[in-house]
């Protein structure tokens, strides 16, 4: 009984090592989170698929809010950890890291960018709410630093914010300044023609007009074609009916 026993403990055995070789690991991208393989990360919940993968990787940037608890997770967009800081996701009092630090850990309420969104003003430390635009103080701006590729490692400054909405005592020409391209001819290649002035725009914008005048005389000639087959298909009938 004890051998049959033995054999069938080792059978057992066998087939869970088999199993478990079989078993793939997955490394979430994210978050660095070792796993049998799954579809949503046990860590960070990231959907592993494409389109989750997408979505994580659109919210990666230079800023860090320090969490034990995921230590691992890559940094942040500045627009992801603005919204973080108007819904009271970490405090005045949290350990942040970005742009404006110089990648130093620092107390939120003295980071450039972020601190007014939690009620103070990062040079002189005065209450503000977080819509200003300006400390009413020392009217030190308050900037939204949306760069994704400066980490601001550099020796210049970091680069420059914008206030985080537009203001509503710009005049019309500022608006439109900042709004709009001014549309410009293009500049032909050395050795190219000189565009004609009735001739505006690119060579495909004129390639495309001339495939659309095309076009407009393919459909005429096929509407005169169809008049003249019913002109002649109704002589027809009434030749038949005398």
């Amino acid at each position: 009984m004890s051998e049959a026993n033995n054999r069938l403990m080792v059978v057992t055995c066998t087939m869970i090592f088999k199993n478990m070789a079989k078993q793939r690991i997955l490394v979430c991208p994210i978050c660095g989170e070792t796993q049998r393989e799954t579809s949503v990360c046990c860590s960070c919940e990231t959907p592993l698929d494409p389109n989750g993968l997408l979505h994580a990787e659109a919210s990666v940037g230079p800023w860090w809010v320090r969490d034990k608890e995921h230590p691992f997770s890559p940094g942040m967009t500045y627009d992801h950890i603005a919204a973080l800081a108007r819904k009271r996701k970490f405090e005045r009092h949290s350990l942040l890291r970005g742009p404006t630090t110089r990648q130093l850990w620092t107390v939120a309420r003295h980071v450039p960018g972020i601190a007014h969104l939690l009620g103070r003003c990062h040079k002189c430390d005065t209450h503000v709410e977080p819509k200003t635009r300006s400390c009413p103080e020392c009217s030190t701006p308050f900037l939204a630093y949306r760069d994704r590729n400066n980490l601001g490692l550099d020796n210049s400054d970091p680069s420059e914010g914008e206030v985080d909405g537009m203001s509503s005592f710009l005049n019309d020409t500022s608006i439109m300044d900042t709004l709009s391209t001014p549309l410009t001819l293009p500049t032909p290649a050395k050795g190219e023609s000189k565009v004609s002035d009735d001739s505006v725009g690119s060579p495909q914008f004129r390639s495309i007009q001339r495939k659309l005048e095309q076009s407009k005389r393919t459909g005429r000639i096929l509407s005169v074609s169809l008049v003249i087959c019913i002109i002649a298909l109704v002589g027809m009938v009434m030749m038949l009916l005398r």
